[in-house]
């Protein structure tokens, strides 16, 4: 068991293609580790483990590993930086202490962190930003840097800044220390700061002073005065604003060539903070000490399930001292109780085990069956419920099914397993069409899923974009007459009716109802007659897609007092509707979606753009409550929304949002087939 002032844990998250991977794997190989780095194009790094990960060059989910330096341990948190996998990182920033945001040298990327960083302030988790990719013969840390503090705010501010640009990228100005440090074997290497930058750092420096000022009364009257602040003084402020989140450094360098590493690891011990720091509360607003003695309370924060060696529920330890058989109620469902099979420290795919884990501990557990990722663990008696993170509302679906019949059996428990890992999916049965489908938060989310599925347990699912749940109605008024009469050797069979179909406003369903006089057509065989109508009914004439809004009325028909039955009141009925629709105006209605946006400014006449292409009509624009993005209102044919993910992303740099609701139906122009 670690000593807690000793421990931090911290989430490398950023942009897709960031290099936040290849960083985790520098800082390992700084650390001792891992004795060789691994690399992302030939699937050899530590985190980066999944075969769908290695395939595809990207991480597909929130990977842990572990290292030292000195006496400190270090968890690091590799997240997904692609989109679709937003929900993994949410659902692992709530185990962490800190967050490292890495940032490609590319000012117009920034923009793509909004999420992420708004995420991440909501927590008030302490982070820096780190620029990757310093050696890039584009790269542009000043332009970045700004581009940054215009995002969020004049504390965010550079300690670091680097000299040298592309391959000449060959060191940095520690701007606290005002001192220049050249990359070479040794950590650090001070040298004469270039002359070229020497404005440039003096400007940076004092951006940081007067942020470090915000929060340190002493320092700002040095400042004003004009007082040079000792470097102890600087330092001391640094750890403090930014372990408490007051304060956003920015760091550089380059992990694919080593550059700037050391410094990293070094600030992360100095600045970041143990995880008695920020004390957690309980979903009810209680106190969550971290005292080794007390109760255990541990949080499931991702969920690995392995067909070979079984579950592995990785938690966060917020109190108490797990040992690898120590009890457990699962406090998020009373009165479920196990014990673990094994508790493990995890090396990307490598599970180390370990013989006990204190307060800010992240580790596994073997075997929890039933319990989730969010789910509190506690000991029996002592039950406390931290507060679980809300997966968003998935924006992508599509149709699935067993590729092979005999699988159809285990569909059921292997989809079970798969949202077990990854909550941020749904499996249901689409309301209108009573299709399975599959959904996540894009079509690289949902792709990746159905991989898993297939290499897992074997099971390939046939997926295709869901039905459009097209409605077929009429546009006028007719009585229609049928007669049906068959003659056996026995008794035969005998109806007459006629029946007056009529178009009703939308929304109104099936409607029937009987007018008949003289009881020509006697009541026991109404039901029938209702029956048969709502038989020939579910599959219209143009399409084949159910006929609603239309009322139908039995007015009136003749019977046979031995040949007559419900039967053959039941076949004369669909007869009946099945001749009549055709010649009833018969008209197709797809369904129209109400679909809300939300991006930057910038992007609404991109937007407004895809939609018109979609025969949307716009209902209105709204900024938000900051002003700084736009919401589009629409109604939309569903038939044209199956990739709106995708095309919305790509028409907004990742940065729009929707959400969907059904609305209602229309006549669709291009399908109206008036007879």
């Amino acid at each position: 068991m670690t000593d807690i002032s000793r421990i931090r844990n911290i989430a490398i998250a950023g942009g897709h293609h960031a290099g936040k991977t290849t960083l985790v794997e520098a800082i390992l190989e700084r650390c001792g580790a891992i004795a060789r780095r691994g690399n992302v194009a030939d699937g050899t790094t530590t985190t980066d483990h999944e075969p769908e990960a290695i395939d595809h060059e990207r991480s597909t989910g929130a990977n842990f590993a572990h290292a030292h330096d000195g006496e400190t341990s270090l968890t690091l948190v590799d997240c997904p930086g692609y989109v679709d996998f937003f929900d993994e990182t949410k659902l692992v920033l709530a185990a962490v202490d800190a967050v490292a945001i890495v940032v490609e040298p590319e000012p117009h990327k920034v923009a793509q962190l909004a999420q992420l960083v708004a995420e991440i302030e909501a927590r008030r988790l302490p982070h820096c930003f780190i620029v990757n990719k310093l050696d890039r013969p584009e790269a542009d840390f000043g332009a970045t840097l700004d581009a940054l503090q215009r995002a969020h705010g004049r504390h965010v501010v550079a300690e670091h800044v680097p000299f040298g640009t592309g391959d000449a990228f060959v060191g940095y100005v520690d701007l606290g220390e005002r001192r220049a440090v050249r990359f070479g074997d040794a950590p650090h290497i001070s040298v004469a700061i270039p002359g070229d930058i020497e404005a440039s750092v003096d400007a940076r420096r004092t951006q940081l002073l007067e942020a470090l000022g915000d929060f340190d009364d002493h320092l700002f009257e040095e400042l004003v005065e004009g007082i040079e602040p000792s470097p102890a003084e600087i330092e001391r402020d640094l750890c403090a604003e930014c372990a408490h989140d007051q304060i956003v450094p920015v760091l550089v360098a380059s992990a694919l060539g080593d550059r700037g590493i050391a410094a990293i690891v070094d600030a992360f011990v100095r600045w970041f903070p143990a995880p008695d720091v920020n004390v957690r509360v309980d979903a009810s607003g209680g106190i969550v000490a971290p005292d080794p003695k007390a109760p255990v309370v541990a949080q499931i924060c991702k969920t690995i399930v392995n067909p070979q060696s079984g579950k592995l529920s990785i938690v966060r330890v917020l109190r108490g001292t797990l040992s690898p058989d120590t009890l457990l109620e699962n406090a998020s469902q009373r009165g479920r109780r196990f014990r673990a099979t094994g508790l493990f420290r995890l090396q990307g795919k490598r599970a180390e085990p370990v013989t006990a884990a204190g307060p800010g501990e992240i580790v596994a557990l073997g075997r929890l069956d039933g319990a989730v990722t969010g789910d509190t663990l506690a000991t029996p008696g002592a039950l406390v419920v931290m507060a679980t993170v809300v997966c968003a509302e998935p924006v992508y679906a599509v149709a699935i099914r067993p590729r092979e019949r005999l699988d159809e059996a285990k569909l059921t428990a292997m989809l079970d397993r798969l949202l077990e890992e990854d909550p941020a999916l749904r499996v249901a049965r689409a309301p209108l069409t009573n299709e399975l489908q599959l959904m996540g938060a894009g079509e690289v989310h949902v792709a990746t899923a159905t991989e898993r599925l297939a290499r897992k347990y074997r099971l390939v699912l046939d997926t295709h974009d869901p039905a459009v749940p097209y409605r077929e109605t009429i546009t006028r008024t007719l009585d229609h007459h049928a007669r049906y009469k068959h003659q056996t050797g026995g008794h035969g069979q005998f109806a007459d009716v006629t029946l007056r179909i009529e178009p009703r406003e939308r929304g109104y369903g099936i409607g029937f109802s009987e007018a008949i006089v003289g009881g020509v057509v006697p009541r026991q065989f109404f039901p029938a007659v209702e029956k048969g109508v709502r038989d020939a009914l579910a599959s219209g004439p143009l399409v084949g897609a159910p006929v609603v809004d239309v009322h139908v009325t039995l007015i009136d028909g003749t019977y046979h007092a031995v040949d007559s039955s419900e039967a053959s009141f039941r076949t004369v009925a669909a007869l009946a509707i099945r001749e009549a629709l055709p010649n009833a105006g018969a008209v197709v209605l797809e369904p129209i979606t109400r679909v809300e946006t939300i991006a930057p400014h910038a992007y609404t006449s991109a937007i407004v753009a895809l939609l018109s292409s979609k025969r949307a009509h716009i209902g209105g624009f709204e900024a938000n409550a900051a002003g700084d993005r736009e919401h589009v209102r629409a109604l939309v044919p569903q038939a044209h929304l199956a990739h709106f993910c995708t095309e919305l992303r790509t028409a907004t740099q990742g940065l729009g949002r929707f959400t969907t609701a059904h609305d209602r139906f229309e006549i669709a122009p291009e399908m109206a087939r008036a007879t």
